[in-house]
């Protein structure tokens, strides 16, 4: 149980540690918020990273494939 609190001109409600944690959640995340009935739901937003965002996270690393010795060709492979 958590309690609502006043934030400027709207209310908030802190997230449990251990559901943030579960859900992917940190300070900045997006969510959504939907009313069902009587119930909030809230659901957070997953951005799919671009190819831009995928590389930034592998600066600095080497790409063992490229490292990687396949000796002389045997039969009639293609190098």
């Amino acid at each position: 149980m958590v309690t609502v609190q006043n934030w400027g001109n709207s209310l908030a409600l802190p997230i449990p540690s251990q559901f943030a944690k579960a859900l992917g959640v940190q300070n900045g995340s997006q969510i959504e918020l939907e009313l069902l009935d009587d119930k909030m739901v809230i659901k957070p937003v997953r951005i799919k990273p671009s190819l831009d965002d995928l590389l930034a996270q592998v600066k600095g690393k080497t790409n063992p494939h490229l490292d990687y010795n396949f000796g002389v060709p045997i039969g009639k492979e293609l190098i």
